[in-house]
């Protein structure tokens, strides 16, 4: 088993050092960066060493090998230009593991068709977007270590051209015996390059890595800190941290902060969950401060059962 463990973090590591010599600004598929949980968002998306939802899949794969119950969740993403992203999952105990299933579909909606000859716009309108559908695996290999993997489809859209490739996420997540500290690391999206007609380019690659724990864990307050750093290959490298705040686990409030990103600063959030006869329910919701652009609001359902 120390074995397993040790050849894991080595094909973690050797793909963070060769990050150093990619490019700037060159990858496609930047959908795919676009945080789905607005839990995970109200805490600056600082969520890989707390992953304790069905929005792991995203986060840290490896995370939802801990929570074996079934759960579903949609979430809705308003962006600025009238740009809206949306994500859905579901999760089910399987294979001595937890699989799930999740889709991610990015709409740009209609814009005016223009031309070097018709630079006022041609009368025509065209669509843009992009979708993503994958399957992940997660299971736990140690009492305090596990694994997971999310292989998907992914596929963008401009007009009549299309370009699609498949992706994969690697996660891995470690509960310490100190205070339930927990550690993980994710290599999200390792995959082909995506080609338009002639031209290829990388998907958005990143390695990140963070940590978690209570400062306040009791029957009626718990508070919840995650610190998180990120390597992209296509940009600099990315920091940021968070806090959740839970009344009795029933209701929430979280905020946090971003460093080095190009326009996002801080976040806040809030949500409730609620017994509902066998299953529970829950309702979140936040919103990101960005520099030169509008606020994102993000708003998600969900239910364990």
């Amino acid at each position: 088993m120390k074995v397993i463990i040790k050849w894991t973090m080595f094909l973690f590591i050797i793909p963070a050092l060769l990050f150093g010599q990619a490019k700037v600004g060159t990858a496609a598929g930047q959908f795919l960066e676009i945080s789905p949980s607005p839990r995970a968002e109200g805490m600056s998306s600082a969520f890989i060493g707390v992953s304790d939802d069905i929005f792991a899949i995203y986060y840290n794969p490896a995370g939802l090998a801990w929570h074996p119950e079934k759960q579903m969740a949609f979430s809705h993403t308003l962006l600025y230009a009238g740009i809206s992203n949306e994500w859905a999952a579901f999760s089910m105990p399987a294979l001595n593991g937890v699989v799930a299933i999740s889709a991610t579909a990015l709409n740009a909606g209609e814009m005016e068709e223009t031309t070097p000859y018709h630079p006022e716009g041609t009368g025509r309108t065209f669509g843009a977007g992009a979708l993503s559908a994958g399957i992940t695996y997660a299971k736990p290999l140690t009492d305090r270590f596990s694994v997971g993997v999310n292989v998907k489809y992914i596929s963008e859209f401009l007009a009549d051209v299309t370009a699609s490739t498949w992706g994969m996420d690697i996660g891995t997540y470690y509960r310490t015996a100190f205070r339930d500290v927990r550690f993980g690391m994710i290599l999200s999206n390792f995959g082909p390059d995506m080609k338009y007609i002639q031209q290829s380019y990388p998907l958005p690659m990143s390695f990140h890595f963070g940590a978690a724990g209570e400062i306040i864990n009791n029957e009626t307050n718990r508070i919840t800190i995650d610190f998180e750093g990120a390597h992209p290959n296509d940009n600099l490298e990315k920091f940021q941290a968070g806090f959740e705040y839970a009344y009795k686990e029933f209701a929430f409030l979280r905020g946090g902060y971003k460093i080095q990103y190009d326009s996002d600063r801080f976040t806040v959030g809030g949500g409730v969950k609620l017994p509902l006869g066998g299953f529970f329910a829950k309702a979140d919701y936040s919103f990101t401060y960005t520099k030169y652009l509008p606020a994102v609001h993000r708003f998600s359902i969900g239910v364990e059962f």
